[in-house]
This record gives C-alpha cells, sequence and structure tokens, in this order.
C-alpha cells in the first residue's frame, strides 16, 4: 500500500491583488483551493502518490481545476462528475493591524450535495496506506457529515491510517457543532490535528502552564484532548498572531508514548492561508517515513512556517527547503 487519498471540497479561490480590499477592486486573481487539496498537492510535491476526492460539475472551470490537480501529480480518477456548481471562497488579504477577511459561497454546490454512494470507495482504498479529511468537510453538510463518517470506517477497514484535521471555521458552524462532529468520528481516526486555540474552546480546557512552558502546556493539552476524544496520535500547532503580517509559530506531536516540540519560527507573513494545510501535509508526511515525534514537530512544522513565505493556498516547497529552514540555514542558493 503506497497512495494517500485526500477527500474534501474543491473550490474556486477570487482575490484581489495585492493588499486591496473588496471594495476597491475590480479585478481579481483566481485559482484553485481545498484543505484536503492543499495537503495533497503538497505531497504530490514532495514526491508521493497521492489521490484527491472531490464531487464538481461538467464544465470548463471544473476541468481546468482537475487539469490543475493532475498538473501538481494528484491522481484524480475518481472525482465524481454531476449536476451543479463548484463553491466559490474569496480572500481579502490582511495587512499588519488590518485582519483578513473571507466570503464562502459554497451551499449546494455538486460537493455538499453529494453523498457516500456517489464514490467508488473500494478502487479508492486499493492500496492505500492514508487517509486524510478535516471537519471542514464534515460540517458542510448533514449528508457529508455521513459520507465523512462511512468513508473513516472503510479507510480503516482496509488497513489505511486515517489523518483528521478538525480545521474549526466559525462561517461554518459553532464550536459545539465541531465538537459533536469531532466525538462522532473519534474512533476512527487514528491521527487528530487540532491547534491548541481550538482544543481550548472546544473543550473548554486550561493549564496550569504558562507561556514561558510551551512544551510542559502543550503536552498537558495533548493529554487532556487524548482524554476527551481517546484519539492516541495528536499533533498540536500553536500561532502567536503579533499582526496580520507578524506572527510566531511552533508546535508538537504526541503519539501516547512520546512526545516532541519544535523550535518556534518568528516570521513576517506573506500569505499565511495554507499554513495550517502545510503542517498536516508534515504531519502525514512525517508519518509515512517513520518520523519520531520530535522529528514529526519539527518537520510539520518548518512545513507551516515555509509556506508562510509563499504567496499561494499551496505550499510550494521542496524537502530541501524545509529540511534547509528546520536546521536554520537561510543563504541564498547560488
Amino acid at each position: 500500500m503506497n497512495k494517500i487519498v485526500g477527500f474534501g471540497d474543491y473550490l474556486i479561490h477570487f482575490s484581489p491583488f495585492g493588499n486591496q480590499r473588496f471594495a476597491q477592486t475590480n479585478c481579481m486573481n483566481m485559482s484553485f483551493t481545498g484543505a484536503e487539496a492543499n495537503v495533497c498537492a503538497a505531497l504530490s510535491i514532495w514526491g508521493e502518490n497521492t489521490e484527491f476526492v472531490t464531487a464538481l460539475p461538467s464544465n470548463e472551470l471544473a476541468k481546468q481545476s482537475i487539469r490543475f490537480a493532475q498538473g501538481l501529480g494528484m491522481e484524480t480518477n475518481h472525482i465524481h462528475i454531476g449536476d451543479g456548481r463548484m463553491g466559490l471562497y474569496f480572500l481579502e488579504k490582511g495587512a499588519s493591524l488590518r485582519s483578513s477577511s473571507v466570503i464562502y459561497d459554497r451551499d449546494s454546490t455538486v460537493f455538499t450535495n453529494t453523498c457516500f454512494e456517489a464514490y467508488d470507495w473500494n478502487e479508492i482504498f486499493k492500496e492505500c496506506m492514508a487517509f486524510y479529511t478535516t471537519g471542514i468537510t464534515a460540517a458542510l453538510s448533514g449528508n457529508l457529515k455521513e459520507c465523512t463518517k462511512k468513508a473513516l470506517i472503510m479507510a480503516k477497514e482496509k488497513g489505511a491510517f486515517t489523518f483528521f484535521d478538525l480545521n474549526f471555521r466559525s462561517k461554518l458552524g459553532t464550536y459545539e457543532d465541531f465538537k459533536n462532529i469531532l466525538l462522532d468520528l473519534s474512533p476512527y481516526i487514528d491521527c487528530l490535528i487540532i491547534n491548541e486555540e481550538h482544543s481550548k474552546m472546544l473543550f473548554g480546557l486550561s493549564s496550569e502552564f504558562l507561556e514561558d512552558e510551551p512544551e510542559k502546556r502543550l503536552n498537558n493539552y495533548i493529554s487532556k484532548v487524548r482524554e476527551k476524544t481517546g484519539i492516541h496520535n495528536i499533533a498540536m500547532p500553536v500561532r502567536r498572531t503579533l499582526s496580520a503580517s507578524d506572527a510566531r509559530i511552533y508546535g508538537a506531536y504526541s503519539c501516547g508514548g512520546g512526545f516532541g516540540i519544535s523550535k518556534a519560527y518568528d516570521i513576517h507573513v506573506v500569505d499565511r492561508v495554507g499554513s495550517g494545510d502545510a503542517f498536516s501535509a508534515g504531519v502525514v508526511y512525517s508519518y509515512i517515513h517513520s518520523m519520531n515525534p520530535s522529528e514529526t514537530a519539527e518537520f510539520s512544522v518548518a512545513s507551516s512556517a515555509y509556506k508562510h513565505t509563499v504567496e499561494s493556498d499551496i505550499n510550494f516547497s521542496s524537502l530541501d527547503e524545509i529540511y534547509s529552514i528546520a536546521s536554520g540555514v537561510f543563504d541564498v542558493k547560488r
């Protein structure tokens, strides 16, 4: 088994050029995005065998989105084609004191209306070693929540290792909604990716360890999330946002018997969208390559840190570049 399968929405992403606001622009850049697609894209760029599964209409924009995914190395043989439209995602990038702003238009799309039976899961899970999906997908519609659950169950039955990134989005549901999704799916999740803030808000957690004790604090939070969910493997990224343009990030990974925490990165942000997906891709890659908890934390956070410097939702970085910043090498490549 050697394939990584990602299942999720695939959106058309529109953004004003530069740091223009919606109110002042008459021209936008168009690209294709989706949390699971971004993870598969990064893994494909790193040389892994990936397949992205979604549902799309039969029109030229959808066909171009498939060609884009294929160009990045993703297999797309089991994308369901149906009647309807693609979802839309509008992003106004923040700068300095101004936060970024997102507008979703993703109700009643081909994907949100899809169901488990629309996909040939027996074929999808052939040779599958890892299955990746997110809380975004499960929160989009009731039928997608059920589809996600059935897919996770089947993935485990077929011997795949299952990854679930909570990916809380306030415009898709409340903390209680996402908590209920997570608890319903947790028996079928092998590795949970949940950031520190969301873990606190979902479960009302607190820790006696403060900001100057990050290793003890994250180990404490991860242990409490494990108690709540029963999930053995947990990755927890941390972001401290100084402004829309500056952040400090680090993270931890625990597999129950072992714990590792990364160094912290102070970053001047070029584009933060997709940085969580870059972290998740690092976690999946680390599992596939049998990294220990410390190596997993370091690689995943380095991947996220690098993505902050890339103008795209996708982490267009090489393994050498990620390992280079993880080791503290920033020289010009000549």
